[in-house]
């Protein structure tokens, strides 16, 4: 679990260091099938950077920055290169321009040139090029001379971007899900075809009737409580907006709740499989869930339990039951859920590092006091009634792994990155964990299948 607590170290110092590198690795593996980095679409709006851009006589700036006053050659037009994918990534590698003054009569490494990448969020989908892809994009090029002489940013790189792809609602400490239906709906369906098809393959000929039907009343508890995330991240994002939070804050927490209407639609659409007939959802009782909305404290310590611990088991836990499940359409549904939870848990983390540095030294103790009594809490808990006796291959853990799995992720990621997060970082942790990282929760569950 190393690469996940690099990288929840990494959220919850936003802005420390180039936070979204390890966002993807150089292959993405989604329900609809895995692709190079090479493949990733813009959130640029547009702006995007020539195939010939690498080629510049002042190309790269790690090998020794020039002298500034040295001659560089103008930026390239920006464009978008490399082959176009519609799955795990979308779209190409693209890039903008982004000029920046030199230092010492220098232009920066290109590593240091793009600050605008620290100012987006970890979840918020967007991460850098990476050249290794398909085709070569590096993620910074540069540098080259700016087109306007006169501008004092004289030194300008191209920088690409690209995109990849349950928190709880809680109501006065109680969690809130919506009643199941039991009727034809459209929360039972999905418009993913390679899901839907490999779901309708799905032979469950050998489970006994009374394991059909746990594990329906099971995936249909999951969607409900996937379906109930699409509203806590709703009122996530109110509070951002009430409190005046960064606008790429709010952009992640609306793809956030995006992803969550695709998992419960897939946690549904299994539940009514396994079940036999339709499985949806009805209306959501939202009484009293916009208390608080416009208070920095009582979002803060809402998003430490919900998101900061929740997310990151349930990325680390749905991970580790995909390398168990053995129906395709289940291992993609939990492939998916973890993949996009662990964007969620970055969020989460990058929230509350930005909270605490705008609400003190009196909300940073109530923070550390919180992530004290949750993170006990999770200790104190005591195996059983997780995941009964079903068979694992079907998305669900045993008890005894599921507990096993949540105290080592207490040990290895959510105590070290808490303490991180509210200033008791230790020395070895700034050693061990600086610098980007692959696929957080891939190389998470390898540590931990091999134990």
């Amino acid at each position: 679990m190393r690469t996940l607590l690099r990288r929840i170290l990494v959220a919850s110092q936003w802005g420390a260091s180039l936070a979204l590198a390890s966002a993807c690795g150089p292959n993405v593996e989604s329900g609809e099938g895995s692709t190079s980095s090479g493949g990733a679409s813009s959130q640029s709006g547009g702006s995007s950077a020539s195939s010939g851009g690498a080629s510049s006589s002042g190309g790269g700036g790690e090998a020794g920055p020039p002298d500034a006053s040295a001659p560089l050659d103008p930026y390239p037009d920006p464009t978008c290169v490399g082959p176009f994918h519609d799955g795990g990534y979308h779209g190409q590698c693209c890039y903008e321009v982004h000029c920046t003054a030199p230092v010492d009569g220098a232009c920066p490494a290109a590593s240091a040139a793009a600050p605008h990448i620290d100012d987006l969020p970890p979840g918020s989908g967007t991460c850098m090029c990476d050249g290794d892809g398909a085709d070569g994009a590096e993620s910074i090029q540069g540098p080259y001379a700016n087109r306007t002489a006169s501008d004092p940013a004289s030194c300008c790189y191209l920088v690409g971007s690209i995109a990849c792809e349950g928190r709880p609602l809680l109501v006065r400490g109680e969690p809130r899900v919506a009643p199941l239906a039991r009727a034809p709906s459209a929360w039972s369906q999905t418009d993913v075809r390679r899901f839907d098809r490999a779901l309708a393959d799905t032979d469950l000929g050998e489970l006994a009737p009374a394991e059909r039907r746990e594990l329906a009343r099971r995936w249909a508890e999951r969607g409900q409580n996937e379906h109930a995330s699409v509203a806590s991240f709703g009122r996530f994002a109110l509070g951002l907006m009430a409190i005046g939070a960064p606008p790429q804050l709010l952009e992640a927490a609306h793809r956030a709740a995006v992803d969550e209407v695709r998992h419960a639609r897939l946690a549904l659409a299994i539940a009514s499989a396994y079940a036999g007939e339709p499985v949806g959802v009805g209306p959501l009782p939202l009484g009293g869930a916009l208390d608080d909305l416009g208070s920095l404290e009582a979002l803060t310590l809402a998003t430490v339990v919900e998101g900061c611990i929740g997310e990151t088991l349930s990325a680390i836990e749905a991970e580790v039951a995909a390398q168990a499940a053995q129906p395709p359409a289940v291992r993609m549904a939990l492939l998916s859920i973890a993949r996009d939870e662990a964007r969620h848990a970055e969020l989460a983390w990058a929230f509350v590092r930005w909270a605490v540095a705008a609400g003190g030294a009196g909300l940073r103790a109530r923070v550390a006091a919180a992530f004290a009594r949750a993170l006990d809490q999770v200790a104190a808990e005591a195996p059983g009634g997780a995941g009964g006796e079903l068979p694992p291959s079907h998305g669900f853990l045993p008890a005894d792994e599921l507990h096993r799995l949540r105290q080592q992720a207490l040990t290895d990621v959510l105590r070290p990155a808490a303490a991180a997060l509210v200033g008791a970082r230790s020395p070895s942790s700034d050693r061990e964990f600086s610098g980007a990282s692959g696929n957080v929760i891939l190389s998470a569950t390898t540590a931990y299948l091999s134990t």
